[in-house]
């Protein structure tokens, strides 16, 4: 849990389940016009609501795990 710092009072830690093409950017340590790319190629599924576009935490690491390796295999988790 993490604690406020103007409070003794402990506040639950959020889980961010999507993330704007910014925070993605942010996130993945790609940048915000890879992201839009990524996007554009098909490499990337992002959500619509209205005019903001989305994209899934689960799709954001299914994506970066997608690229090369090298050197040594990850090992599986």
């Amino acid at each position: 849990m993490k604690t406020n710092p103007t409070t003794s009072e402990a506040k639950p830690s959020i889980q961010c389940i999507a993330y704007s093409p910014d925070d993605a950017a942010v996130v993945t340590g790609r940048s915000r016009s890879r992201i839009y790319k990524a996007i554009q190629d098909k490499e990337l599924t992002a959500r619509k609501d209205g005019k903001a576009t989305l994209l899934e935490a689960d799709e954001l690491r299914r994506w970066v795990g997608s690229f090369p390796t090298i050197g040594r295999q990850p090992v599986a988790a």
